[in-house]
């Protein structure tokens, strides 16, 4: 084999999921760092690593970055400490092999092109994160965090003049299953709102303040490997959404025992699938919300107004912001679906996309030609090339998809 496909096969083993483009060392050359994750590497497997690529005349060099042995989810460049040399920070969603652990995140002081790890545990351990952004959402001129995932509430870090720290900016339960964030004057108010993207209500799931969906997380069978248990109320009970078949295939020991054909364990409650204190002594994760939409920003504090039923038909996963009508008004495209569940679940394949006018106009994506239906979209750019620009849409498993941006004016 020649060195060029040495190389290639070598680099096909990292699973490069984000990045971002920033000139760090402030040499007027943007430069590039990329995160790596992968459900097959674990502890610290090298491929977990994220890279870092200085440009020096178009000439890229790997540089030394802190080994962070984690599945980078996310990566939101800021310079948050206002020392003139950008910062980072870095989201993780899953810990391979034990999922319903909390991963680490990170957030990372940039010193002249060198970076690393400020401690903050709040942030470290914040949850299965899938998004995050920079914003000044109080509006005292430093830029704040804005983090969401999986099993988790939106969650709010005030800039304190380089500090970050945790507050708490609305009175909801907003526990969900987020997936995307961006900020947007949804309102035309003069204050930036956040749209939200959620895992939407056409699932198997359910969820609410009375009754959240739960996932319990412990080694219940005691084999050393850990397990998650998701359940949803019915009648006021709460029953496990695997069935027999399932359940034993993670803890064959205790169910086959238990429940030695269907019949028998047909209509059990967790609490008697799962006796004694099985479950009080489960790590207990729930979800409040399943529907996308919005924070409403109220004067610095935030409320939480859903969508209509057209953008609950999947998961949204994915916004950019363009005047795409060419009103001399920014607009925001959502996308999402996805594919990557259990039979029973089916494909979550139904939304065709949206462009958000404002919170009364919002209009399927189709009218800007565009068809998403059916496909898993991951991410949408919007690029500049030779001074045009394109919409660049990632999907998943499928070739991405560049749309020229015309513009009328």
């Amino acid at each position: 084999m020649r060195s060029g496909q040495s190389n290639i096969v070598k680099d096909s083993i990292t699973e490069e999921v984000s990045a971002v483009i920033a000139d760090f060392d402030n040499n007027k050359q943007n430069d590039l760092i990329i995160g790596s994750a992968g459900g097959n590497f674990y502890g610290k497997m090298k491929p977990l690593l994220d890279s870092y690529f200085l440009n020096k005349d178009s000439i890229f060099t790997k540089n030394a970055f802190p080994e962070i042995y984690e599945n980078s989810s996310v990566i939101r460049a800021n310079d948050f400490n206002k020392d003139g040399y950008i910062d980072l920070f870095i989201g993780s969603n899953a810990v391979s092999y034990d999922f319903g652990n909390t991963p680490n995140s990170y957030l990372l002081k940039n010193d002249k092109g060198n970076f690393s790890v400020v401690e903050n545990k709040e942030l470290t351990k914040i949850g299965m994160v899938t998004d995050a952004v920079w914003t000044d959402f109080d509006g005292d001129g430093w830029d704040d965090l804005i983090v969401v995932g999986e099993w988790m509430e939106p969650t709010f870090f005030k800039n304190n003049k380089g500090k970050l720290e945790k507050v708490t900016l609305t009175n909801e339960k907003l526990n969900g299953l987020w997936q995307a964030i961006i900020p947007f004057d949804i309102d035309n108010d003069g204050d930036i709102d956040y749209i939200l993207g959620n895992w939407g209500t056409n699932t198997k799931f359910k969820a609410s303040d009375k009754y959240p969906l739960r996932m319990y997380y412990d080694d219940f069978d005691g084999n050393g490997d850990t397990e998650t248990i998701l359940a949803s109320e019915k009648d006021g009970e709460y029953y496990s959404l695997e069935g027999l078949d399932q359940l034993s295939g993670q803890l064959s020991s205790l169910m086959r025992k238990k429940f030695p054909d269907y019949k028998s364990f047909a209509g059990m409650p967790i609490e008697k699938v799962f006796e004694g204190n099985s479950l009080s002594k489960a790590r207990l994760l729930e979800v409040n919300i399943l529907r996308s939409g919005y924070l409403k920003n109220n004067d610095g504090k935030f409320n939480f107004i859903a969508f209509e039923s057209p953008l609950q038909l999947a998961p949204i996963t994915s916004f950019v912001t363009y005047d795409f009508n060419n009103d001399g008004k920014l607009e925001v495209l959502a996308a999402g679906n996805y594919f990557g569940l259990k039979p029973y679940h089916g494909r979550l394949d139904a939304f065709s996309g949206a462009l958000i006018l404002d919170e009364k106009n919002i209009i399927p994506a189709n009218y800007l030609g565009l068809e998403l239906s059916k496909k898993s979209v991951r991410h949408l750019n919007v690029l500049e090339l030779n001074s045009k620009k394109y919409l660049l849409i990632t999907v998943n498993d499928a070739p991405a998809e560049v749309y020229k941006l015309i513009n009328y004016n």
